[in-house]
């Protein structure tokens, strides 16, 4: 089969792929998105159903926004996903579908990429495969030969998930995590009828509640660019979120432990001591950055940059990467931000002429969607 060959290539087509591909066609670079799913941003179809983004004021992508009334809404999980491949319709973006990235190998000053249907040529690589596909399990001693159902966030929709994963009438769950996953998830089990627990590492700490959120989100707006402005690095984890999920850790409705210790069959071992006879664990322990197909390049270690590109193989861009240029870094507000810089930076290496900074927005019309929102 005769390789593809394009001058940049772009590894996934979530939002950081789709930032840095409208970008790039903005700048008139010859490129393609190679994305393994069969829409743009397949990974946000499964993320739990529950689950809410910060207001659309921080979550558009480049060259689009929503109408004033909906900014300081939250976006749900569905209604996030019919706007990412309206994304990709609207600025007609060339995406390959059903292209799982294998390998990427030196070809001389560029790279060669293996995809599961074809090979494709670039002079320059842009990684945005982002954290989903490589979710954080935890093994703790005695983990493998419990009986216990075991189900990560990743594989977690909605709580019939794990029904359908577990026999009899057992309910009693426990949640493992401390961040905004884990807390939503225990929410919705909760709210499902499970008996649920959480063990967690470290001080709880929670965000504000929705409502509150959306009052604040035009201040934090502000201060976020005084840290930035500042140069500040503040920790980029996500705290739990404020309202029902702190309500019912409070009110001891959901008990609390401390980190695991061991597995006794069905029966979990904290650290303190404790004990307690389970029938399922659900880990909202988050993810890794997803760089397997380029450990022929990287090997095992961390990745590091230099303007955003790889300090060890010239050519190697990523976007997305948590503090690759600020705290904001892997959030959607700061793919955004890097997506316009990463697209200078690229251009620039294409001897393209400079773009102006503000290009005209087009408006996505939510009220299409009034089931989903």
């Amino acid at each position: 089969m005769t390789p593809i060959r394009k001058t940049v290539v772009v590894l996934g087509a979530g939002p950081a792929g789709l930032s840095i591909a409208y970008e790039l066609k903005r700048r008139s670079v010859d490129y393609i998105v190679l994305e393994k799913g069969a829409v743009p941003g397949e990974s946000f179809s499964h993320y739990p159903k529950n689950i809410f983004f910060g207001p659309w004021l921080n979550n558009t992508l480049p060259g689009s926004r929503v109408a004033w009334n909906w900014r300081l809404r939250r976006a749900t999980q569905s209604a996030y996903t019919w706007y990412l491949g309206e994304y990709a319709r609207h600025n007609q973006l060339p995406i390959h579908y059903g292209r799982e990235v294998l390998q990427v190998d030196r070809e001389g000053d560029g790279f060669r990429v293996h995809t599961t249907q074809g090979i494709y040529q670039c002079q320059l690589l842009v990684n945005c495969s982002g954290y989903f596909s490589t979710p954080n399990v935890p093994n703790y001693p005695g983990q493998n030969q419990s009986p216990l159902v075991f189900l990560h966030s990743q594989n977690y929709r909605e709580a019939a998930d794990l029904t359908r994963r577990m026999s009899g009438e057992g309910k009693r769950v426990l949640v493992v995590g401390a961040g905004l996953t884990a807390g939503e998830t225990l929410v919705d089990l909760h709210r499902s009828g499970y008996k649920v627990s959480l063990s967690h590492r470290g001080p709880l700490v929670f965000g504000p509640s929705p409502l509150r959120e959306a009052v604040l989100a035009p201040i934090n707006w502000l201060l976020e660019r005084a840290t930035l402005a500042l140069k500040l690095r503040p920790n980029s984890n996500p705290p739990m979120a404020g309202g029902l999920t702190q309500k019912l850790i409070n009110s001891k409705q959901v008990a609390t432990y401390p980190g695991i210790d061991r597995f006794e069959g069905s029966t979990v071992v904290f650290v303190d001591g404790q004990r307690c006879q389970l029938d399922a664990v659900v880990w909202g322990t988050g993810y890794n950055y997803t760089t397997a197909h380029l450990r022929g390049l990287l090997g095992d270690g961390p990745v590091l940059l230099n303007r955003m590109e790889s300090s060890e193989v010239p050519g190697l861009f990523f976007l997305g990467l948590d503090h690759q240029r600020t705290y904001r870094s892997r959030f959607l507000r700061g793919i955004r931000a890097d997506a316009r810089i990463l697209g200078e930076i690229l251009a620039e290496r294409m001897a393209k002429a400079p773009l102006p900074r503000f290009a005209e927005e087009y408006e996505f019309d939510l009220e299409k969607i009034p089931a989903l929102v």
